[in-house]
């Protein structure tokens, strides 16, 4: 995986959208012409062309994509879940900052908490201020509360980057940051991503831990769903039912 990894740094940039992560999505809404969006609504369960919520009510559906660890959704995937890896993500203001280039910053010392930092300021970005946004992200396990944990990651901040005067803004606990994968792959085929006849997957857990292998994923799965559509199975399912 370090790797792929390397070799993708290697190939290309590492780059953020000047609006933030959240153009990647936005740009394919804009796409979308004739879609209807249905936020927090949890998922119980998801069985053939029927998708139940967990207040009970049934979406219908005739073909449903699920882009995310599908053992909770569908029964018979039971005691398959997914071993994900977790990480705290911390962000700061500071005045100035210690890294001039937008590069990533690795913390290589077993005894420290801070795993990396990334001052986003350092990229393009529409939202400039006159103070500099630095990230710091702790990936090892820790008992510490929210207090402690700030002030254990300021402490080496200051101890290992040479940076002070910095003012926390917000911490972010995220359980499921990347999914731990002991079979590594870097394509999938279209028919891999179907699950039953009207159930495809997606996501990067059917891969590698990257958005690179979400894109992949997610664009099987459109691709299989076509096909499924190509060959008339379900069409012909459709028609019969508008039909009646």
């Amino acid at each position: 995986m370090f790797e792929f990894v390397y070799k993708m740094f290697g190939n290309g940039l590492a780059v953020i959208p000047k609006e933030g992560m959240q153009a990647i999505p936005n740009q394919l809404k804009s796409n979308l012409k004739n879609t209807h969006f249905k936020f927090n609504s949890p998922v119980k369960e998801v069985k053939d062309k029927r998708i139940i919520l967990e207040d009970e009510s049934i979406l219908e559906s005739n073909i449903t994509i699920i882009a995310t660890d599908a053992s909770a959704l569908i029964s018979n995937l039971k005691n398959q879940e997914t071993d994900w890896k977790s990480c705290n993500t911390l962000y700061f203001e500071t005045k100035k900052r210690a890294i001039n280039k937008p590069l990533i910053g690795l913390i290589c010392d077993d005894n420290m908490l801070v795993n990396n930092i990334f001052y986003h300021t350092s990229v393009a970005t529409l939202n400039k201020t006159g103070k500099e946004l630095l990230s710091v992200t702790v990936v090892k396990r820790h008992q510490l509360n929210e207090k402690d944990l700030i002030d254990k990651v300021v402490e080496e901040l200051h101890s290992k980057c040479n940076i002070s005067d910095i003012s926390f803004l917000k911490r972010y606990q995220i359980k499921k940051a990347l999914p731990m994968l002991t079979n590594l792959q870097y394509e999938i085929s279209s028919t891999e991503t179907k699950l039953k006849s009207t159930i495809f997957l997606a996501g990067d857990q059917l891969l590698n831990g990257s958005l690179n292998a979400a894109m992949i994923a997610g664009e099987r799965a459109a691709m299989g769903v076509i096909q499924t559509l190509e060959d008339g199975s379900i069409t012909d399912e459709l028609t019969s039912e508008y039909s009646s």
